[in-house]
């Protein structure tokens, strides 16, 4: 469909066929006004730092929100370091912004790693199709801070444990992170395996005993399902798991072929004792769909649109970045009944879907073309870059597509 044809051609022939209104090209403006530190502080400082009393003013469709008391923390592991810094902001009470849902907390992801600036918002679309229970939303906004404009990012909800979020209620429900790729900089929970597990949010996070019972029943749980899936026990790994949420877990990073599956930015939440582990939701995936220049390592079968189980070769490799959990999804996807799972969600949620994905793609990119022209003016970047990069996407897309639906949509699965 989109193989060998440029971006612009593609975007004058949609514009001859298509209701110009349906293109939305506006894109909200954010505005952050600093009180007594200076966004060059916070780029040096610690990411932890949280720097309160600013104000903002949220500008969409002819009408200016205001806020004050608004506070500014950098975040991210390797982007925090990058010249574009990604941000979370807290909001005084609860706000919805770009019917995104009332939050107290967002993130500013920047994107810089990704030269369409889709690659997230991707994610969430795929998320949004397999409807994905606590699934993260977002949107594209352009930031000003102290009135320097600091390019397009994509404002996304935050994944903790609230209401409109991760919605657990028993007093051990905890959410925790798996991130073994930077563990150095983490307080990592204790675990069986060389990995880091990390205590993101918890319903009683102010009570130290409540808060060790549901860490230690979190680990325990997590040790057993370890074993069962080693051994392909799946009537015992399903008494441990929510067998469709590791699915979809799997099946959206596997599509997206995402570097960081398994060994960063994976999630995990149990609602207290009785509850089952629960993948997700998914997040981080500026480095997926085969971003090529900022991938880690040098292995070339990322880039393939018809590679089987991308991380498969460096799973049970000493020297390649840890990946327990990388070995653990390996052994689910051996164990048939969990196989048949995952395709049962392709199958369901994703087959026969490829063009409206690839169209939906086509216009988000559209969507933010004259930001991004603004964008690389002011990260001094050929703006050739975004649109060479989205004709690559588009083509890579469609021919994953093709593969997955040969690999996961037309077996069929006979069990005695």
């Amino acid at each position: 469909m989109f193989l060998g044809v440029n971006f612009f051609v593609l975007l004058n022939r949609r514009l001859e066929t298509t209701d110009e209104q349906t293109l939305q090209y506006e894109i909200p403006v954010l505005k952050i006004s600093l009180n007594g530190v200076t966004l060059e502080e916070i780029r040096k400082n610690d990411k932890s730092i949280k720097y309160g009393g600013n104000s903002a003013e949220f500008i969409y469709n002819g009408a200016c929100r205001e806020f004050s008391n608004v506070e500014i923390k950098g975040r991210g592991n390797s982007t925090f370091g990058l010249e574009k810094q990604p941000y979370q902001i807290k909001f005084s009470e609860k706000v919805d912004l770009l019917n995104l849902g009332f939050r107290k907390k967002y993130i500013l992801l920047a994107n810089y790693v990704d030269y369409s600036s889709i690659r997230n918002a991707m994610m969430l679309k795929l998320a949004e199709m397999i409807d994905e229970k606590y699934r993260v939303r977002g949107d594209f906004v352009e930031l000003y801070v102290d009135d320097d404009y600091r390019g397009l990012y994509y404002l996304t909800t935050k994944i903790d444990i609230e209401k409109n979020a991760v919605d657990l209620r028993d007093k051990h429900g905890v959410l925790i992170e798996l991130d073994s790729l930077h563990r150095k900089n983490e307080n990592c929970l204790e675990a069986e395996e060389d990995e880091c597990l990390i205590l993101k949010d918890a319903v009683y996070e102010d009570d130290e005993v409540i808060l060790k019972e549901a860490t230690d029943d979190f680990l325990k749980t997590f040790a057993r399902l370890r074993r069962a899936a080693k051994a392909g026990d799946f009537k015992k790994v399903s008494e441990l798991i929510d067998i469709q949420s590791f699915a979809e877990y799997f099946l959206i990073s596997e599509f997206a072929v995402n570097p960081d599956a398994y060994v960063s930015s994976f999630y995990f939440y149990k609602d207290g004792f009785n509850d089952k582990i629960h993948a997700g939701p998914l997040w981080d995936y500026d480095y997926a769909f085969s971003n090529r220049d900022w991938i880690w390592g040098d292995n070339d079968d990322f880039y393939l649109p018809t590679q089987v189980m991308a991380q498969k070769k460096s799973l049970f490799v000493p020297e390649n970045v840890n990946s327990e959990a990388g070995k653990l999804m390996y052994y689910l996807m051996e164990i048939p009944e969990f196989r048949f799972e995952v395709d049962k969600i392709f199958k369901d949620k994703l087959s026969g879907h490829k063009e409206e994905f690839l169209d939906w793609t086509f216009k988000e990119a559209a969507r933010i073309m004259d930001a991004m022209e603004r964008d690389s003016e002011r990260w001094e970047r050929d703006s050739e870059l975004f649109y060479n990069e989205v004709e690559y996407i588009l083509d890579w897309m469609d021919k994953r597509y093709d593969f997955f639906e040969k690999e996961y949509g037309e077996k069929e699965w006979i069990f005695r």
